[in-house]
């Protein structure tokens, strides 16, 4: 008789954003590798709930309240007898630690941190800002893994908190999935990307302040006084107004165009003739492995933390110095005119297949069954 299959608890708040996306990939490369997967939201939202539920079982939590919310995840502890919790953030990590105890129940705790936490801090006030780093400290050393999502990300965990870097596993996420080149194959969404019309310039992400948008227009500008070329954003955020106030006062807003989401922004990467990343920060930047995997060119600022990384030191895409529109336009250029072959992109892009990265993880979630049997991925060697 063939002993049960191990159980793995995804803890998150929602299925929101680039946190949403990784775990719809983990669950379904868990999925095909066996695991029993559960995903266990503070709040049943996101555009990937449906997706998710293909592979993995979904939950609530009445409660992710610091004390109240104890018993109730206790219970579901108790309930579900898991070998493995992921969580994404401090708050839900006491949380987790605190039930674990009370339920008796001895699963393996792991801490996912997908944000460099210097930067997210820098605007609190200085008490709050040591409170809260003092709590991560204590908390995150009590875990059984903690998981950064880039080396940048893990140097800065470490500078900030005093945890030994070494005790940090570096795991970048799992973006390349079996249904991406298929998705990639799929209608264009968008008019402009099945047109002989001038090149079109792809960004895709949160429409935030954070990813720079308002210098990427700047740049698009500068860049087509040179030549005819298009921009396309994707994306939905707290910018829209702003944004789209800032291209209908552009000289070149008959080339720009803010069309929103898609379900499908892959066929938009495969047929753009260049991804354009051009954020103030990031934890990793899943757009630049995304558009590479479609072999679809980049260019990116060498904003902390993942660029850099990802595109090896500037080898596979320019990296520019953030908030430069100058320098930014000058890249997209010289991207558009001498782009790197699609082949090399998408063989560099295979790093980050969701199998391999999902390995990874189980290296450090069921380490007595996967230990030691990891492809090459983002993780260090020991």
């Amino acid at each position: 008789m063939h002993p049960p299959a191990p159980t793995v608890i995804l803890f998150s708040t929602d299925l929101n954003g680039g946190i949403g996306r990784n775990l719809l990939n983990l669950a379904g490369a868990f999925d095909a590798m066996g695991i029993r997967c559960r995903v266990l939201l503070e709040r049943e939202e996101g555009p990937y709930l449906e997706q998710i539920g293909q592979y993995a079982g979904i939950d609530t939590l009445p409660t992710t309240h610091a004390l109240l919310g104890v018993p109730a995840l206790a219970r579901y502890l108790r309930r579900h007898r898991p070998d493995a919790m992921l969580t994404p953030n401090v708050r839900l990590t006491v949380l987790s630690l605190r039930a674990r105890r009370l339920s008796g129940h001895a699963c393996r705790i792991a801490v996912n941190v997908h944000n460099t936490y210097s930067r997210t801090f820098s605007r609190l006030p200085v008490h709050k800002r040591e409170r809260r780093i003092r709590r991560i400290a204590t908390h995150y050393a009590r875990t059984d893994a903690v998981i950064a999502v880039s080396r940048g990300v893990a140097d800065d965990l470490a500078e900030l908190t005093g945890l030994a870097r070494s005790a940090i596993q570096v795991i970048y996420n799992p973006v390349v999935t079996p249904s991406l080149a298929s998705m990639a194959r799929a209608a264009a969404t968008d008019v402009w990307l099945d047109d002989d019309g001038p090149p079109v310039i792809l960004a895709v992400g949160r429409l935030e302040p954070q990813k720079g948008l308002m210098n990427l227009i700047e740049a698009f500008e500068q860049l087509c006084r040179q030549r005819p070329c298009r921009l396309l954003i994707l994306g939905e955020g707290s910018e829209r107004d702003a944004l789209t106030r800032r291209i209908q006062a552009s000289p070149a807003r008959a080339g720009i165009r803010l069309p929103g989401n898609t379900d499908n922004p892959y066929a938009c990467m495969a047929r753009a003739s260049l991804l354009v990343l051009s954020s103030t920060w990031e934890g990793f930047g899943n757009v630049l492995v995304e558009a590479m995997a479609c072999g679809t060119p980049v260019v990116a600022t060498d904003c902390p933390h993942g660029p850099r990384e990802i595109l090896e030191e500037g080898r596979l895409g320019s990296l520019v110095p953030m908030n430069d529109p100058a320098a930014l336009a000058t890249a997209m250029g010289h991207a558009l005119d001498t782009p790197i072959a699609p082949g090399v992109l998408q063989a560099a892009a295979q790093a980050y297949r969701s199998d391999r990265i999902a390995r990874a993880y189980l290296e450090q979630l069921l380490p007595h069954e996967y230990r030691g049997t990891t492809p090459s991925t983002g993780k260090e060697p020991e």
